[in-house]
């Protein structure tokens, strides 16, 4: 073997080059097609055509861009940059900006909240081009005959004539912009109609509405008309468009009984928690809180998170890097839920448990810590209910009315209560205060809804957690769950 044989050499004899031509003649590979090989020292780190490379950067280029707002059935509202090509949107990518945004006070985000943005922002411009994206209104074909035919009363016959009953065999059919407006109008109309005075409260009656409920309607039809923003539109078009909408129709009010304006009522306007209950209608209540207790921020300084009614894999997608990086550091996850979903892939620990038992398991955990004192005791009495006393014929909050004869109480007007949250002195009398029993007289003491954290420590009183029934009349310590 010839010993000098160098490297150009070794290229030639062994049909490297031959190979080369013939690869070239492919269209892909026709840009690395070297001019000859006898001209360069090293034909691998020589790149004569580089147009190639304008293919790849084309697939990315773009006319202008716009800042949007990306909200679909979510609560998160990310703000995503459109790239756009032709009138087209070619690819959605983030705004690199979240440090700078601030509150009122000018508290300024960290910029560890991003990305904010999750598959669905970046796939939302497949929807907007998506073929089977409506694009004009359509309606149900028997709701149709039904508004047709003047609404009539829905009985048995009814429902069935026009498929109420069976709205799945029906069919949807296109209608124009005007006529979809139109035929909304008519609904309103006919419902508040159908249901004003009294021949509508005896129907309401009829259908099982309780008294207060009809009471509180005032004779107004409208008010049987209630409106949410969904989840996706609880931003401007939520806010100013579908409760704007709602609160018109007093003028649909004075339209059908001929009051005055001053005397309408519009809509009923719902939100999300007092309607359906997406997050816990209760929750506030008790936690003075709507399920939000921290920032999703504080996840990553977490070394234990115990996922229970939340599912931050599939439900939180643009917080989800928070549990991610939780897991980087070492956190321990656990997992609360009957099925074995998403999240409890992830979990240390996946704890199955039958639907609507989570309750007894907390309740559970909550004895133990209370057994062994695993709790902040000075927080337990001035930012929780524990310390309220409950009755123990019917296990309700005992109410100081109940215990101090001719009791009355009323709240400054510069209370938190009243100055921030709005409450009204009737809301307040209504709501009545509570009591607690005092370590230090060792008697019962009542308090307002504005004695907690600081202010309790001022006022003197010391709340005893645990409380038998001895030496309190009817009252007992208050349990845990209890509310």
């Amino acid at each position: 073997m010839n010993s000098n044989l160098n490297r150009r050499d070794f290229i030639k004899r062994s049909g490297l080059v031959g190979a080369g031509i013939t690869a070239a003649q492919m269209l892909p590979l026709r840009f690395l097609q070297a001019q000859t090989a006898d001209d360069l020292e090293n034909p691998l780190a020589h790149y004569p055509n580089r147009e190639w490379e304008k293919l790849y950067r084309n697939q990315y280029a773009y006319d202008h861009t716009f800042s949007w707002v990306c909200a679909p059935n979510d609560t998160h509202n990310c703000r995503i940059t459109a790239h756009v090509r032709n009138g087209v949107i070619v690819r959605l990518g983030e705004e690199y900006d979240i440090a700078t945004y601030s509150d009122i006070y000018g508290n300024k985000a960290t910029s560890n909240w991003g990305n904010r943005h999750c598959a669905k922002g970046y796939t939302f411009h497949r929807i907007l081009y998506g073929p089977y994206r409506l694009k004009h209104p359509i309606v149900r074909r028997g709701w149709k005959r039904w508004a047709d035919a003047g609404f009539p009363e829905l009985t048995a016959e009814v429902k069935a004539k026009y498929l109420f009953d069976s709205r799945g065999t029906d069919k949807f059919e296109r209608i124009t912009w005007e006529d979809a407006f139109t035929y909304i109008a008519k609904a309103m109309k006919a419902i508040a109609t159908r249901y004003s005075g009294e021949a509508g409260a005896k129907l309401l009656t009829a259908q099982g509405y309780p008294k207060e409920m009809i009471d509180d309607m005032g004779g107004a039809g409208t008010r049987t008309i209630k409106m949410r923003g969904g989840m996706g539109l609880l931003g401007v078009l939520g806010k100013y468009g579908m409760y704007r909408l709602c609160n018109s129709l007093a003028l649909l009010d004075v339209h059908i009984r001929g009051v005055k304006h001053e005397e309408a009522k519009a809509g009923r306007i719902w939100s999300n928690y007092t309607w359906h209950g997406d997050q816990a209608p209760g929750h506030p209540w008790v936690h003075g809180l709507q399920n939000s207790e921290c920032d999703f921020n504080d996840l990553r300084n977490a070394k234990l998170i115990v996922m229970n009614g939340k599912n931050l894999v599939e439900n939180k997608m643009a917080d989800a890097h928070w549990f991610v990086e939780s897991m980087e550091r070492g956190a321990k996850i656990v997992v609360i839920a009957p099925e074995y979903g998403a999240p409890s892939t992830k979990a240390d620990y996946w704890i199955p448990v039958r639907p609507a038992t989570d309750a007894a398991l907390w309740l559970g955990v909550t004895k133990v810590m209370i057994d062994n004192k695993w709790y902040d005791e000075g927080f337990i009495k001035q930012f929780t209910d524990f310390p309220l006393l409950i009755r123990s014929d019917n296990l309700k909050r005992l109410r100081a009315a109940e215990v101090f004869a001719g009791y009355k109480s009323s709240l400054p007007e510069d209370s938190p209560s009243k100055k921030v949250q709005g409450l009204t002195d009737e809301q307040h009398q209504k709501l009545g205060d509570f009591v607690v029993w005092d370590a230090k007289t060792a008697s019962p003491k009542a308090i307002t809804r504005d004695v907690v954290g600081k202010t309790l420590e001022r006022s003197g009183i010391d709340p005893q957690l645990d409380v038998g029934t001895e030496g309190t009349g009817s009252a007992t310590r208050q349990r845990p769950g209890d509310d």
